[in-house]
């Protein structure tokens, strides 16, 4: 973003001021206007919202203390709604104390500016967010653009790889007995080897298709999505002398039903895969309010991870041990990742070699705090199948 106001080619970036006393920043508009920003001013908090959510600015110039809504709860509602909750916002303040900065950034502001304010430095630090803002704009549409790629190559891909896969089937059941040993090992080799890709494939759809879920969160009951985990792995957990243990009550997260439920999939599955050799898997699930956060923990009994590795598993491709070890595409966590992020929450684990894994997922709480349910000490639901 060039001091004029616009990109190269771009259209001019809007400002939008939010301020009671629009007459003392005359001066400020005028200078800016002259450099060909688009200036437009709101006089006061309920009019600065209304006007941000209709005009969609580029960077809004707000006012900290003003009659009504101060700045501060401007600023946290802005940040709240979907629609302007990525509209960078510089503080302009006359307040001194170090507390009320800090509670400046805490609410979403990414600057501020100190009255009485001088032109050039308002115009500096307008320029550097505008530019910070033009090129998140272009990562993310990049990050679009190779998401559907994504999509679109994984797709096509599917249709050759099942005639692959059939065809090599066929021939193994109707003319195994006419190949040698080496010919039978290369055939299962090809079957082997396409179902390896297959679920690959499906692995990199679904996680292209993550960043399309819906971004409106709504609050998520969790009891329904681990009944259903309890239905989706209730043969490997038999057959494996495994067990899923549910610590009831569940508190509510807000977010994506369906992306939630991917990320206990995974993260049962994973606990699945990397259980131990020498004992059944033990399988923990827990959701407790932490103040405004919900804490989906998934633990297990299983190998656990070297510490060094405990950010690199969230990647994608990336595994810590062999496919002839243990089954997998490198892309479980990865998703895991993605859509917390998507419902704008993280994952993180807590692990040791040999001493199981915690993998957390932080989430939005669905009610305020003095709203939470509250109940008597977690109960275990056991369910050993």
């Amino acid at each position: 973003m060039s001091a004029s106001g616009a990109g190269t080619h771009g259209p001019p970036a809007t400002i939008l001021i939010i301020d009671d006393t629009p007459a003392n920043l005359a001066l400020i508009v005028e200078y800016l206007e002259a450099r060909n920003f688009r200036m437009l001013v709101a006089q006061g908090g309920e009019e600065g919202l209304q006007r941000a959510a209709l005009v969609q600015p580029d960077l809004i110039l707000l006012d900290a203390v003003m009659p009504g809504l101060n700045g501060f709860e401007v600023c946290r509602r802005l940040k709240a709604r979907e629609s302007t909750r990525d509209i960078p916002v510089i503080f302009m303040t006359s307040l001194a104390d170090t507390q009320d900065k800090l509670t400046a950034f805490a609410v979403g502001a990414v600057d501020y500016v100190v009255k009485p304010l001088q032109v050039e430095e308002v115009m500096a630090r307008a320029n550097a967010q505008l530019a910070l803002r033009a090129m998140h704009r272009q990562l993310t549409a990049a990050n679009r653009e190779l998401e559907a790629f994504s999509y679109s190559v994984s797709h096509d891909l599917r249709a050759p790889l099942r005639a692959i896969s059939s065809f090599a089937r066929i021939l193994r059941k109707q003319y195994r007995e006419s190949l040698d040993e080496e010919g039978q090992r290369y055939l299962d080799t090809i079957i082997g080897t396409s179902s390896q890709m297959g679920s690959l494939i499906e692995d990199l759809l679904l996680y292209a298709r993550t960043a399309r879920a819906s971004s409106a969160a709504i609050p998520v009951p969790l009891v329904p999505l681990v009944q259903q985990l309890v239905t989706v792995f209730g043969e490997r957990i038999a057959s494996s002398g495994a067990r899923l243990e549910i610590a009831e009550p569940l508190a509510m997260p807000l977010g994506d039903p369906t992306l939630i439920g991917q990320i206990l999939n995974n993260l049962v599955d994973n606990a699945l895969t990397y259980r131990s050799r020498n004992a059944s898997a033990q399988i923990r699930i827990s959701a407790q309010r932490s103040g405004e956060e919900v804490l989906v923990r998934v633990a297990d009994n299983g190998i656990g991870i070297e510490p060094e590795y405990h950010e690199k598993i969230f990647q994608v491709f990336q595994r810590l041990h062999s496919s002839d070890e243990y089954p997998g595409t490198g892309l479980g966590l990865a998703i895991v990742a993605k859509a917390a992020r998507v419902m704008g929450g993280e994952v993180g684990v807590e692990s040791a070699p040999g001493k199981g894994s915690t993998f957390t997922v932080r989430l939005r709480a669905a009610e305020p705090p003095d709203q939470a349910r509250t109940g008597p000490a977690p109960e275990m639901a056991d369910q050993n199948l």
